[in-house]
């Protein structure tokens, strides 16, 4: 099914430092920055006890002092475990559509204004320009080490435009899969539609590697971001959200 290789390609496009697998689920760990890499993820059914595996999480993610996150999805039937955690505290936040579109489909065309700085020396400067555009994610360095652990081919593109840097993204393929991450537009430079040709020019990056569908993940409440990707040709495929203990 696509939604679940999907699923798979997200986690390994955006990894986490650590990560161990405890009965069915995937526990990752990367210092706090993100949800996504610092969460609890459960992947098959196990045979633990659900009260006594979300013990086991709490606990080793204050061990980490970390704030136990879990993340949970549309793809199988988790109605039990979300219940449990609302009925302990868990929070219900950021509900994220996970979308889709098919490479042979969508018009995809490379802009001569993007460019791909993918050494060693263009990874840093890249995400130099990322936090710029983004300055509410402070954890730079973190961030550089889980881009480095990526063993896919990657693609840190900036946009220029008039001499300046105006907006960036990270295309990630792995096998048939391009996952869009990252995509961000500096504050004066918004609504301009360089989000729109930055996105083709990664598409048409992912496309020529061989990749057949793109993927992304877009909060339900980013509606410029939504509408974007749906003139795009991207649709939904499946949900996930997070549940976090205040």
């Amino acid at each position: 099914m696509i939604s679940l290789r999907i699923e798979e390609a997200a986690l390994n496009a955006w990894p986490a430092l650590n990560s161990l697998l405890y009965d069915g689920w995937l526990l990752r760990f990367a210092r706090g920055y993100t949800k996504r890499a610092n969460s609890i993820n459960p992947i098959f059914p196990g045979t633990l006890a659900l009260e006594s595996k979300v013990d086991y999480c709490e606990a080793i993610y204050q061990q980490q002092n970390l704030q136990p996150v879990f993340r949970l999805t549309t793809l199988t039937d988790k109605q039990k475990l979300d219940n449990l955690l609302l009925a302990r505290g868990y929070e219900l936040i950021d509900r994220t559509k996970v979308q889709a579109c098919d490479l042979n489909i969508v018009a995809a065309e490379s802009s001569p204004q993007t460019v791909i700085w993918d050494n060693q020396e263009g990874l840093r400067s890249w995400l130099d320009v990322f936090h710029k555009l983004n300055p509410q994610r402070v954890d730079a360095m973190t961030h550089e080490k889980m881009l480095r652990r990526i063993m896919s081919p990657a693609a840190p593109m900036v946009m220029w435009d008039d001499n300046e840097i105006v907006a960036c993204g990270l295309g990630v393929v792995e096998d048939e899969y391009l996952g869009l991450f990252d995509i961000a537009t500096g504050s004066n430079h918004r609504r301009k539609g360089y989000a729109r040709t930055l996105t083709g020019s990664l598409l048409a990056w992912g496309h020529d590697l061989g990749a057949r569908y793109a993927y992304l993940q877009v909060m339900e409440s980013n509606k410029a971001a939504i509408q974007l990707y749906q003139r795009l040709g991207f649709q939904d495929v499946y949900h996930y959200w997070y549940r976090v203990k205040h």
